[in-house]
């Protein structure tokens, strides 16, 4: 962001090179630092009824998955019998089985996932008014966002490092992107030739960390060879 003042107002979530705030202070910074203080963090839910039935559907795949493999010997071996008809009534039986256990995988996730969303009531603020950003979608289009989601049968926090930095610029009252994808906020603001304080710094995307888009988050200082950074 350019540090020349202007008075005129300027709409929330503008991408151009002209906007102009007095980053000398940072007023965003304040509210970053205050979250920071308030430490913050994702906190993680401990559900015995989920854990339990969790237990139980991977112990009941196990047992499905050991019952496949007899199947399969009995099928190749003729000391075992002759093979079985492909629609024989035990083949659908472990098909509904496996396909119900799926299910309700998914519904253990769904659950899990609002237990999240309840147990971190500061970070579900962060997506207030945050979409996605339509330039990755085929048809332009731009959704709400949770802060919370089911996959593969489990709860999970969706990443809120860009839905941070939006919400503490908008607690600020200056221009915010409005987008929760990190790479998104390249296109924000007017690019600095050197880090300030309060200035964003957006991350390339890391195998190490799982990241498909990157990370972005305020610059504070150099700290040796390092970079100290303030982010979600």
């Amino acid at each position: 962001m350019a540090v020349k003042e202007k008075t005129d107002r300027i709409d929330p979530g503008i991408k151009s090179d002209e906007i102009f705030v007095d980053t000398s202070i940072a007023p965003w910074m304040a509210f970053a630092k205050a979250e920071l203080g308030a430490k913050v963090h994702e906190l993680s839910v401990d559900d015995t009824f989920v854990s339990s039935m969790r237990t139980a559907l991977s112990v009941d795949s196990q047992i499905r998955a050991t019952d496949r493999q007899l199947t399969r010997l009995s099928m190749n071996s003729p000391l075992l019998g002759a093979e079985p008809s492909s629609r024989a009534p035990e083949f659908f039986s472990r098909e509904l089985a496996t396909s119900a256990n799926k299910a309700l995988g998914r519904i253990l996730g769904r659950m899990e996932a609002q237990q999240l969303k309840e147990r971190n009531p500061e970070i579900n603020k962060y997506f207030e008014g945050v979409k996605t950003d339509p330039t990755y979608d085929k048809k332009g289009r731009s959704f709400d966002i949770a802060s919370t989601y089911e996959s593969t049968g489990y709860g999970k926090i969706t990443a809120w490092c860009a839905a941070f930095v939006n919400w503490c610029l908008s607690q600020a009252g200056v221009p915010h992107l409005g987008y929760a994808t990190a790479k998104s906020w390249l296109e924000f603001g007017t690019p600095v030739a050197h880090p300030v304080y309060g200035c964003l710094a957006i991350i390339r995307p890391s195998s190490s960390t799982g990241s498909t888009t990157g990370h972005v988050a305020f610059f504070v200082r150099f700290q040796g060879n390092n970079v100290v950074l303030l982010g979600g």
